[in-house]
């Protein structure tokens, strides 16, 4: 009696990863490299005519723009076949929600906005660095063109 064995992939890898897969070489279309629906030769990449990207064999791969892949996705998802993508992106820290945050702290502290300033002391305390270095980057074009080269206000009451 033969011993059969059964494999469990404990980290699935990402649909990000599998569009990798299919874009590599040897995994692509045959060229050119346009569309197969519309013939476009604008924001090109590999779509999967069966809409399922656990499906990465030649022969179900095709150049497609981004609008037919749309498309086509919006019609198969009706039509209840191909198989949606599921983004597992890793969390970065909070993201962008802590940058609103730590922006919403530092107008608590400004007067800005009405708040707890205890718990805006807190939020910027708590932010990392990296986010608060992104906030600056942004905020200080806008700084400059308001109060000229140096972004600081000049009229300080102190």
């Amino acid at each position: 009696m033969s011993e059969r064995r059964t494999f469990v992939l404990l980290n699935p890898i990402s649909d990000r990863a599998k569009r990798y897969r299919a874009s590599a070489e040897g995994f692509r279309p045959s060229p050119p490299k346009q569309c197969g629906f519309c013939g476009s030769k604008k924001n090109v990449g590999v779509g999967h005519i069966d809409g399922n990207e656990d499906h990465g064999e030649p022969d179900n791969l095709v150049w497609t723009c981004k609008r037919c892949n749309t498309i086509q996705a919006n019609l198969l998802k009706k039509a209840g076949l191909g198989k949606r993508v599921q983004q597992m992106n890793p969390k970065k820290g909070r993201g962008s929600g802590q940058m609103a945050e730590y922006a919403a702290a530092i107008k608590v502290m400004r007067g800005e906005f009405e708040g707890d300033a205890a718990a805006a002391m807190r939020t910027i305390r708590a932010t990392p660095a990296s986010v608060r270095s992104a906030y600056t980057r942004r905020t200080w074009p806008t700084r400059r063109a308001i109060y000229g080269p140096s972004g600081r206000q000049s009229d300080l009451p102190f």
